[in-house]
């Protein structure tokens, strides 16, 4: 793949990714449909009823005992505009809250890029090519909310344009949940979707314009896995407009690792390896 390809990719779709404006393309169908796996965590007793009080029953399902580290092999598809798939790998270190690293692989073209807090760096060659402010609703919602303050979440919602004062029960792949973000029939406004019983997110649908285009990223999780106690998500499946944009599905899950130093620091970018 073309480096510069493989830079729009990341700043387009990211593991635990960066939705922007993309072209919507036509693609062969995808796998069929699989909820999430099921977890032996115990079911959730907190019932919400506003958005804020989602959140925290999320902070406080494990009160300070959330993983500290994760790294994984993100293998991804690319739907083509032709109809074709496009295969790429990504090893990815995440340390919660906050801090992201993805390495375009093969490791020895240098790219990728980190993100700390809501700041992403973007490395090509070696080289630092953009830095730029923005908030990525998977990191956010997929292990920041366990861990960081819930005001701060909240901020980030609301920069992601979740309107937290709506919120209702709805169903996934038969499971309940709740649904914030968007009133019953809205399938274009910015929303979260979260299992009701095990207070994980199942569905973000993220829309942005383009000029009077509307282009919307409905992202699924696919499944969930219980790695060192803790339930991670390893597969997603992201449809543009109806229709399979990208799909990513993770290997050699390691959790509470520890990373060398500087994994996260920009000015370390090229000295990190990537494990054996």
């Amino acid at each position: 793949m073309i480096r510069s390809s493989i830079l729009l990719a990341a700043l387009t779709v990211s593991g635990c990714s960066y939705f922007q404006p993309g072209t919507a393309v036509p693609a062969p169908s995808p796998s069929p449909s699989t909820k999430p796996a099921a977890s032996r965590s115990p079911v959730s007793t907190v019932r919400a009823t506003s958005g804020s009080g989602l959140i925290q029953a999320m902070h406080d399902r494990y009160d300070g005992k959330y993983l500290k580290t994760i790294s994984f092999l993100q293998n991804n598809t690319a739907y083509s505009t032709t109809g074709q798939e496009q295969k790429s790998q990504w090893y990815e270190h995440l340390e919660v809250p906050g801090k992201l690293r993805i390495a375009f692989l093969p490791a020895t073209q240098k790219s990728g890029l980190v993100q700390v807090d809501d700041k992403v760096a973007t490395f090509d060659n070696g080289i630092r090519v953009d830095f730029r402010p923005s908030v990525n609703p998977l990191l956010l919602l997929t292990s920041d909310v366990y861990a960081a303050p819930v005001t701060a979440v909240m901020r980030s919602l609301d920069t992601l344009h979740v309107d937290t004062d709506i919120i209702r029960d709805d169903t996934w792949e038969g499971e309940p949940v709740y649904v914030v973000g968007a009133k019953a029939g809205d399938t274009t406004s910015n929303q979260m979707w979260v299992d009701r019983d095990h207070l994980r997110l199942v569905r973000f649908i993220q829309s942005q314009k383009t000029g009077a285009r509307t282009m919307v990223s409905d992202i699924r999780i696919k499944g969930y896995k219980e790695i060192g106690g803790f339930d991670v998500p390893t597969e997603f499946l992201v449809l543009r407009n109806g229709r399979p944009f990208w799909r990513e599905e993770y290997a050699d899950v390691r959790v509470n690792t520890e990373f060398p130093a500087g994994t996260f620091d920009q000015a370390t970018w090229n000295d990190i390896p990537i494990p054996k």
